[in-house]
């Protein structure tokens, strides 16, 4: 057993606890013109509502990618040519991608372009803001799958060997149905 699955495993918890405050706040859709983005103070709490923009940075040179090739029978996946992949496994049905090395923003910005390109369909693709921690999570379709992909600018509950506890991403397919 791989001595890193634990932290990959926090990783998912993590990511599915950031889609969770990402849902109960009204995560817009991709398609959405709207955004909210009130200023939060410095004395935001962990448990205050998370702000939630649908506007995703654009501006910029376009963010290089690469495809890796994913454990499971996905194949291949895109990611930013600047990542770092920590963890790449399946389990059953269900595949999990780990890296590090890119900020949230960038994630967000990569994925809005780089998932259609690839045959997918971004059905969310929000940057949040949470008591001081900064993230993006985007849903997507296509090729037989759903997934998520969350990306924190600082994951607290570990350190990723290989990653550090910085710009940390998760990506989570599993078959759609």
């Amino acid at each position: 057993m791989n001595k890193y699955r634990p932290v990959a495993l926090a990783l998912a918890a993590c990511a599915v606890s950031l889609s969770a405050a990402a849902c109960s706040a009204g995560t817009p859709s991709a398609s959405s013109s709207t955004a909210s983005s009130p200023a939060s103070s410095p004395a935001s709490s962990q448990s205050a509502a998370p702000v939630v923009s649908s506007a995703v940075p654009t501006s910029g040179p376009p963010i290089a990618g690469k495809t890796v090739t994913v454990k499971g029978n996905l194949g291949s996946f895109p990611v930013p040519a600047a990542a770092k992949v920590g963890e790449n496994v399946s389990g059953g049905s269900s595949l999990l991608v780990v890296f590090g090395l890119v900020a949230p923003a960038d994630v967000a910005r990569f994925y809005a372009t780089a998932l259609p390109q690839a045959g997918y369909t971004v059905t969310s693709n929000a940057l949040l803001s949470q008591g001081g921690q900064n993230g993006a999570v985007i849903v997507f379709t296509g090729h037989g799958f759903k997934g998520n992909i969350e990306s924190v600018a600082q994951f607290p509950a570990a350190s990723i060997a290989g990653l550090g506890n910085t710009n940390v991403t998760t990506i989570v397919m599993s078959p759609a149905k």
